[in-house]
């Protein structure tokens, strides 16, 4: 995964700065960077940032945005505004954007200020606006609530699903299927007229069915105990 870092611009609560911290965690990015962020050192930052201390004792500040931003491959802002020919990315579409890029590469996740958001300047300066879709009774999301919605999606994105296991062959299938025929069969399960027509459905179910072949083994199992019980 590429190196992501969640940047705060002006940050005006220190309790979401903490909580910032805690999501970076969380979700298993970079690193925090915060950009003019004021008197952010509190007894409620910290508090905020619960299992996350190392984060904000690590994070990094800069004096603007250019510079917070300047080893960036990929920058995103999380923003509800416009902004004349910019490109608009539902924050899900942005987390498989920053999955895909390469280990070595950089991002960030940019989030103005709680009260006024980023400024038109700050905008230009990112290659992606970003939205995260809400109710439009109440569009404005807590400053940590959106770093966390934007986090999670990268981390989701980012995540590689488990191998999936050999399915078996229709062959495989067949040769179970003619041991669970003569299982049905000593049990009294099929009739002996006409027996392959009623053996039909059974044939169609289990071909149909996505089986592994470990799978098959326990069905064939099953069918040897059925012809040993019906003998």
């Amino acid at each position: 995964m590429a190196r992501v870092e969640v940047v705060l611009v002006r940050p005006d609560s220190p309790a979401n700065v903490g909580a910032a911290a805690r999501v970076v965690r969380n979700t298993g990015l970079h690193g925090l960077v915060l950009v003019a962020p004021g008197d952010w050192r509190t007894v409620e930052c910290w508090r905020t940032a619960w299992g996350a201390h190392d984060v904000l004792e690590q994070s990094r500040v800069a004096p603007d945005l250019a510079s917070a931003v300047a080893g960036a491959a990929y920058v995103a802002a999380l923003s509800g505004r416009g902004r004349a020919g910019a490109p608009v990315v539902d924050v899900r579409d942005m987390g498989a954007e920053v999955a895909a890029l390469a280990a070595e590469d950089a991002a960030a996740l940019v989030f103005g200020p709680e009260t006024t958001g980023l400024g038109d300047d700050e905008l230009a300066l990112c290659g992606r606006r970003v939205l995260i879709p809400a109710d439009a009774a109440q569009p404005s999301l807590n400053l940590s609530h959106a770093v966390m919605v934007a986090a999670y999606e990268v981390f989701r994105a980012s995540r590689r699903p488990a191998e999936a296991p050999r399915l078996s062959t229709h062959a495989e299938k067949e040769s179970m299927l003619a041991l669970l025929r003569e299982g049905l069969r000593a049990i009294g399960a099929l009739p002996p007229a006409n027996t392959d027509g009623y053996f039909q459905p059974w044939r169609t179910l289990f071909q149909r069915a996505a089986l592994t072949p470990k799978e098959v083994r326990l069905l064939e199992h099953m069918a040897r105990k059925m012809k040993m019980r019906g003998a």
